[in-house]
């Protein structure tokens, strides 16, 4: 049965940050909803915007940002339930929805090609390989579905929900949840490989490189642990939650803390290398681009850091007036930084001075 014609009500998912209170003490125990905010996806020269108003649109990313198709088209009385980022698969568009399913689009048009149901909302998004994608739902199982056609390949439960995509490599499934636990898992099989204890849920993607599991927590700690067994390394405490994913450049660990901080990690011993206070939560994964540390801030202000010593470049405001929170990773690529505003804007910045390209509202909540 298709998205269509199984929901006839629009999906809302509040954006109740204070419901981490909970879940940062009581693991998956509490039964509040998952926040959910715009997430973008690149692919060549195609933004995909999704999460803005259930709806998953495709930009022009190079001229100004252009609408190319939504999904369900914007006259469209359909109901609109596409709140988690998008992922690419081939000539695919993969996005999660509210409404307990995962959607293979074409990715030129947006029509469905097939459909994967689960038992509850997807509100964080999939990752995927050759044959297969993984993607977490509500009902605190991680699945495998085939690229083919999303029958479903193996499901691996955890005891906590599960707000943020698992990160992939070599084979190897890592994912944080909102039980206390990070948990290694084979890609092919679905089969536990080993499962780490936290001090707190785990509500962002890990990041994975040089045989390291980096990943922060709600306990305000984060951890590397090794790839292989899952055995600590060692961990590096802030002045509150992490509560978005690390991202590793060279030899330092990049990661934003809800104390308004971003903070460089030494890789290997943990030590701090720098720290730079925001006006704002940091929930968002830095982005690392040309020797430039890229960091959106709960203050509606994107900064440019230098990544060997953390000083400030420039800062870019969204509005001024009005700040319009920034919760999203920014894409950063030679050319551009893409940013997503809890409103629904897109933005597009000049990476060497902030200056501001373009913005459209094309999904902006009323």
């Amino acid at each position: 049965m298709s998205l269509r014609s199984k929901w006839g009500v629009l999906l809302l998912i509040p954006l109740l940050v204070g419901i981490l209170v909970l879940v940062a003490g009581c693991g998956g125990s509490a039964a509040a909803p998952a926040p959910t905010w715009p997430g973008l996806t690149l692919a060549g020269d195609t933004l995909y915007l999704s999460g803005a108003d259930g709806r998953l649109r495709a930009l022009d990313a190079v001229n100004s940002g252009t609408q190319r198709w939504a999904m369900p088209a914007d006259a469209s009385k359909d109901p609109a339930t596409y709140y988690a980022e998008a992922a690419l698969a081939g000539d695919l568009v993969i996005v999660g929805s509210g409404a307990s399913g995962l959607y293979a689009l074409a990715a030129d048009g947006g029509q469905q090609r097939w459909a994967a149901q689960t038992g509850g909302p997807i509100l964080a998004g999939p990752v995927a390989d050759e044959k297969a994608v993984y993607f977490v739902s509500e009902d605190k199982k991680l699945r495998a579905a085939s690229i083919a056609n999303g029958s479903v390949l193996w499901e691996f439960a955890t005891q906590g929900r599960l707000w943020a995509k698992p990160a992939l490599a070599d084979g190897k499934l890592y994912l944080g949840s909102m039980d206390h636990h990070v948990y290694c898992i084979d890609a092919a099989t679905g089969q536990q490989v080993w499962r780490f204890a936290t001090g707190g849920a785990v509500a962002g993607t890990p990041a994975v490189a040089g045989g390291t599991v980096y990943v922060g927590s709600l306990d305000s700690v984060l951890y590397a642990l090794d790839a292989a067994s899952g055995t600590k390394k060692w961990e590096f405490k802030a002045a509150s939650w992490f509560w978005g994913g690390p991202i590793v450049a060279g030899d330092i660990v990049y990661v934003g803390s809800t104390d308004n901080n971003v903070y460089a990690v030494d890789a290997a011993s943990g030590q701090m290398r720098w720290k730079f206070a925001t006006g704002g939560a940091v929930r968002a994964t830095p982005a690392v681009q040309a020797g430039l540390v890229y960091a959106a801030s709960r203050d509606g202000k994107l900064y440019a850091l230098d990544a060997a010593n953390g000083q400030q470049r420039w800062v870019h405001a969204i509005n001024e007036t009005t700040p319009d929170q920034l919760l999203s990773d920014p894409i950063v690529t030679q050319d551009a930084v893409y940013l997503a505003t809890v409103s629904g804007k897109v933005v597009a910045l000049d990476p060497a001075n902030g200056t501001q390209r373009w913005l459209v509202a094309p999904g902006q909540t009323k």
